[in-house]
């Protein structure tokens, strides 16, 4: 592993847990703030009672500065090796939202989350970790933007009538889309602004960058109230990363290792990951009740 790639693997691990502990905060908190009689409700009353809990705002905060580390770690290493070592902040999100919680962890919770983390670490194991030299085609990346937007849009809409726990995955699901879109993207940047490509691609790509994570953040907050943590952090995860290395087989040109035997092993680690996806989703305990905005707004976490 090269010097560059050591950077991209340390910076990519910060990130990691910055990303678990924002999604341990911003769980607990969206599921403590109450949305009228209908808490339920997507609208923004909901989203206007998360601007008034400070321990959000903590979330989100965490949240920015992995968002930061992640980006400066996809200077130094091709998404194949940064995107993978994102999805060990669901075994760190896991005992952080328990001890918030004061709950105990399920053995089948510990025991999904391993599977999926096992399945996903084959596809990082596989990937060559080396960036292609072919330029990017430009129809081919406004055509990924435009298919990620309308994909995502249309999803969302589809589920706003669906019971709450599938709602929370799908939507979680969408938010992770948005979200390894946004890691692809930024890749993405760094070749265009790299080759010299035109001033107008570079902006539509960034156009993207900025839309993409603020979808993400709130359809995220929906799936956690919706679908507790294990169900909408999981979810959005396995999405986050398998979206993200489309854009980088995709539109940036890389490739996993050993060629069609790469391909078929790649396979298998991806149903092993739904495995323990689904595991996850089956075994997660119930979102915590709801509580009154009035009393719990300021309430730190315990």
């Amino acid at each position: 592993m090269t010097a560059s790639a050591t950077v991209a693997v340390v910076l990519a691990c910060c990130s990691a847990l910055a990303y678990a502990l924002s999604a341990a905060l911003q769980r607990r908190e969206t599921s403590r703030t109450a949305d009228g009689p209908d808490h339920h409700d997507s609208g923004l009353p909901f989203f206007g009672a998360l601007l008034r809990r400070p321990w959000w705002w903590g979330g989100v905060a965490a949240m920015v500065v992995g968002a930061m580390i992640h980006v400066v770690a996809l200077g130094f290493g091709p998404i194949t090796l940064v995107q993978p070592i994102g999805v060990t902040s669901l075994i760190l999100a896991l005992p952080l939202d328990a001890r918030l919680e004061r709950r105990r962890i399920h053995r089948s919770e510990w025991v999904g989350a391993v599977v999926l983390v096992v399945g996903l670490a084959g596809l990082f194991v596989l990937a060559e970790h080396q960036p292609s030299t072919v330029p990017p085609n430009a129809g081919l990346v406004l055509g990924t933007i435009v298919t990620v937007l309308l994909v995502a849009a249309l999803v969302t809409l589809a589920s706003g009538r669906a019971p709450a726990m599938p709602r929370a995955v799908v939507r979680a699901a969408v938010s992770g889309l948005c979200a390894g879109s946004t890691s692809g993207l930024v890749r993405l940047t760094f070749r265009l602004v790299q080759d010299g490509r035109s001033a107008w691609l570079i902006a539509a790509v960034l156009a993207a960058v900025v839309i993409l994570p603020v979808a993400s953040i709130l359809l995220l907050q929906t799936a956690y109230r919706d679908g507790g943590l294990d169900a909408g952090l999981s979810t959005q995860i396995t999405l986050d990363q398998c979206a993200a290395m489309a854009i980088g087989i995709v539109v940036l040109g890389e490739r996993f290792a050993l060629g069609v035997s790469g391909a078929v092993l790649a396979g298998v680690s991806a149903v092993v990951a739904v495995v323990g996806l689904v595991t996850l989703i089956r075994s997660g305990p119930p979102p915590a009740p709801h509580e009154p905005a009035v009393t719990a707004a300021s309430a730190p976490p315990r």
